[in-house]
């Protein structure tokens, strides 16, 4: 579990001012589902992903699974934050994609959930490994924001390439 220097740049619905502290939520980020597979394999050092406040090394959160419009900050992890690949999750995401729209024909390319989709995934995403096209999340259990970017909330989609204010 590779970490970085940053910068660290984070999307919440909710508005913080500089020097508020954020800390994990508890909730799941991706479907239930995907969060339990990996809850279940997640090695003893690595984060809880439901505990975790999740951030990036950019501000393009069009990448990264963001719908709900947002405040965009820069922030400082309070602690060494773990590097993981999110791409790895993109696949499963796909999968159940393909349980929920069976009928669909463009769903077969989809991968299957099944167990050794499961397994293979988690694996990869735990493993810290990189994807083909990896799209890396820094996970850590709190920050402290040291500016707020947009102080009105941004659609995800408009931060596609790098958000600019």
């Amino acid at each position: 579990m590779a970490t970085s220097a940053g910068p660290f740049f984070h999307m919440s619905s909710i508005l913080y001012s500089v020097g508020d502290e954020i800390r994990g939520n508890g909730r799941d980020k991706v479907d239930p589902r995907i969060e339990s597979e990996l809850e279940a394999r997640r090695p003893d050092a690595a984060l809880c992903r439901r505990d975790a406040v999740y951030s990036l090394e950019h501000t393009d959160f069009s990448v990264c699974g963001v719908v709900e419009p947002g405040y965009i900050y820069r922030l400082k992890p309070n602690a060494a934050p773990q590097r993981w690949d999110f791409a790895w999750i993109g696949e499963m995401q796909k999968a159940l994609l393909r349980l929920k729209y069976p009928q669909h024909q463009e769903m077969k390319k989809y991968p299957e959930w099944n167990a050794n989709l499961i397994e293979r995934y988690c694996t990869g995403y735990w493993s810290g490994a990189a994807t083909q096209e990896p799209g890396w999340e820094f996970l850590m259990p709190s920050c402290t924001v040291l500016e707020v970017l947009a102080n009105k909330p941004v659609d995800p989609k408009s931060t596609k390439g790098d958000w600019k204010s």
